[in-house]
């Protein structure tokens, strides 16, 4: 277990998705997702068009509406607190109304709330707001939030310090009346990180206070950083940072502008940052700084003109870019950086030739190293086995899963095909009868098949080891690793009966985790044995829930499996849009794994907007990707090939990936499927380190 050094503790987290919309699992997302990718910048615009989600009793909202949300942001630096349920506070939405309907989008109850950030202790506060987005009226248009109230069952209680709007959950789709009709998803805008850096501010209590220079850090060699921190003093006696404001370091023609300094994952340190000038430095600058106010009654700005002296705070570059930079990357013997940057691929990205040269010459722009296509998911299959038949849908004398392997070898890549081990339809079923799924009302469950059969498992494990056997792949991947769902039926029931001594219906929380856990290990065990023995190089891996408890009442136990050696890599899918959630999940991975080195994070490239898929905006992917780095895991997977944009692709090779990696868990830098898997005994003296 890994010791996480991030000053990020005392994060209160809570559930990223809403029943009904969570999707469980790689494969399934590429069934129900609208295809069509769009980068979203975060700054310029997003056309949004409202579609509802279907809640509760009410009928989907298909009654139209499109707007382009234009701007958000929040006018003032400094707000009055004086209530930990509620807050004055401004937020201004410009948005144009492109197709008008007689419905407002605003936030004012249930999981309709904004999603705001205390950096003080890292924990997310949901805030109910009054803006009312009005699509009832053609043209430009501004929604002002004035105040909000807190939503406790959704997060924390609010309090002083620096804070700042994290993205939006859902909004209502609401009428005048106050009658809702649905939910929606809120615009990718709202969750980028180029808009979420500025919209902060500082909460105090202002009946009284005093602003000013909270402290200055520089190294005063020429050219060298230099940052300085704006305080607020409240009425308790109580100091804030105060960020986002107007300021520079002034010296007669010499002027300094200074920006509020993020740390890697895009939160504010509390500090304003710039550059010296070259040359001769003067012996004194002032600080000159606007901070824009929202009292207790009317709103003010307040000016700051501070002399600082030269050489005040001298501290070395590493003390002032703190928290700033990159992580650094672990190195072969022969200089390699070691990193699994893998890529989960869509079917439809593997069923003709030219999809898969396009797929491949992607991959190798953006540096990944592990390619992950989803070869079996319902009832097709895009490989060839004597088991089941290829499907139709592939081009003419294709061989997806061969071409594939002999094209990503070519450019060195691995290649790990994926298969949805549970994920079966009716076609599917009707091939291999008695598998299906019954429900406690005696109904064939539509998804899934019975891994309690022997018969089923005898099968998906068959598959899998012969395509190890048939096919120079570089490892196997499990998706869809659990029962899917709770099976009644006739012979569900007996076997449980005899095992237990109870019948079904009796059965307790830990009963069913035992139950599915047996079946579902079993499918492991027995497909790890098998794969190393005709292909003993071939890196085993599963997709996981992120959240530990709901994927063991479906069978899972990732640690058990990493320490039994079944596994070699366990990949959670944490497809959360905030990265402090992320942190949290990942967190708790590292606590329950004995070998830190076999995580390997699944981070998500599409988001929901309106009703459609979007590609997420890649500072966020870039966010996120710093994140996993900083928390010592060696290695993401991204989910999935159809949100690889050209921003992504362009995040990924300049900056991300600049320099070329092995996967970690190879030792050497050699071709794709050649490198030997690092050892136990080197993992424990790396540790000892």
């Amino acid at each position: 277990m890994k010791t996480i050094q991030t000053g990020m503790g005392g994060w209160l987290p809570h559930s990223d998705h809403r029943s009904g919309f969570h999707f469980p699992g790689p494969a399934l997302a590429f069934l129900v997702l609208v295809c069509g990718v769009r980068s979203l910048s975060g700054v310029g615009g997003e056309v949004f068009s409202v579609v509802g989600n279907g809640v509760g009793d009410k009928p989907r909202y298909k009654g139209g509406g499109k707007l382009e949300f234009r701007t958000v942001s929040v006018p003032v630096q400094l707000v009055h607190f004086s209530s930990a349920d509620e807050v004055r506070i401004r937020l201004d939405l410009e948005y144009k109304v492109i197709e008008t309907a007689p419905i407002l989008l605003t936030s004012r109850f249930g999981t309709e709330y904004w999603r705001l950030m205390q950096y003080r202790d890292k924990s997310m506060v949901a805030l109910y707001t009054d803006e009312k987005i009005d699509l009832s009226r053609l043209g430009p248009a501004v929604a002002h939030v004035n105040s909000a109230r807190v939503a406790e069952r959704y997060g924390a209680r609010l309090h002083k310090g620096l804070s700042g709007f994290r993205g939006h959950y859902y909004f209502l789709i609401d009428q005048p009346s106050g009658e809702w009709l649905d939910v929606t998803d809120p615009p990718a805008l709202l969750q980028s990180p180029n808009v979420t850096k500025t919209l902060l501010f500082t909460l105090a209590d202002l009946s009284r206070y005093t602003l000013g220079l909270g402290g200055v850090q520089s190294t005063w060699k020429p050219g060298g950083p230099v940052r300085v921190r704006i305080e607020v003093t409240d009425a308790a006696g109580e100091r804030f940072p105060v960020v986002n404001v107007p300021a520079a370091l002034v010296a007669g023609d010499v002027r300094v502008p200074l920006v509020t300094q993020f740390d890697w994952i895009d939160a504010p340190t509390g500090w304003m940052v710039g550059r010296l000038p070259n040359g001769a430095l003067p012996e004194s600058f002032d600080l000159d700084a606007t901070v824009r106010v929202l009292g207790p009654s009317e709103p003010e700005i307040r000016r700051i003109h501070v002399t600082v002296t030269t050489g005040t705070g001298t501290v070395s570059e590493a003390v002032v870019l703190a928290g700033t930079e990159p992580a650094s990357l672990p190195r072969t013997a022969d200089g390699r950086v070691r990193e699994t940057r893998a890529l989960w691929v869509a079917p439809s990205d593997i069923r003709t030739r030219a999809d898969i040269r396009k797929l491949v010459n992607r991959a190798v722009r953006a540096r990944l190293n592990v390619l992950i296509p989803d070869v079996f998911v319902r009832s097709s299959l895009l490989l060839k086995s004597s088991l089941f038949p290829l499907s139709s849908s592939v081009e003419n004398g294709l061989d997806p899963l061969g071409f594939l392997t002999r094209t990503a070898h070519a450019h060195g890549l691995e290649v790990h095909p994926w298969f949805c081990v549970t994920y079966r339809d009716a076609r599917f079923r009707k091939s291999l009868p008695g598998v299906d799924m019954i429900d406690r009302n005696g109904k064939v469950i539509k998804v899934g098949a019975d891994v309690h059969r022997p018969e089923y498992r005898d099968f998906i494990v068959d598959l899998m080891v012969g395509t190890a056997r048939d096919y120079p792949i570089d490892g196997i991947h499990l998706d869809y690793i659990r029962a899917m769902n709770r099976c009644w039926c006739a012979k569900c029931r007996a076997e449980f009966t005899k095992k237990f001594g109870k019948p079904l219906e009796n059965a307790t929380a830990a009963d069913w985790v035992e139950w599915q856990r047996a079946a579902i290990g079993d499918i492991v065990r027995r497909t790890a044995e098998g794969v190393r023995k005709v292909r003993p190089r071939a890196v085993l891996s599963a997709a996981v829930f992120s959240n530990l408890k709901a994927g063991a009442e479906q069978g899972q136990d990732p640690a058990a499996w990493l320490r039994k050696g079944w596994l070699d890599m366990v990949i959670p899918m944490d497809y959360k849009m905030q990265t402090l959630l992320v942190y949290t999940t990942e967190a708790a991975f590292l606590d329950i794994l004995d070998d830190d080195d076999r995580l390997v994070t699944g981070l998500s490239l599409y988001r929901r907007s309106g009703g459609r898929a979007v590609a997420r905006p890649s500072g966020l992917v870039r966010q996120q990707i710093r994140l996993v780095r900083r928390m010592g895991i060696h290695g993401y997977c991204l989910f999935a090939s159809p949100y690889l944009d050209d921003a992504i692709v362009s995040v990924l090779r300049e900056d991300l990936n600049r320099l070329p990696a092995v996967p970690f868990y190879r030792t050497v830098a050699v071709p794709a499927g050649l490198g030997r898997l690092a050892t136990d005994k080197q993992k424990r003296e790396k540790r000892k380190e």
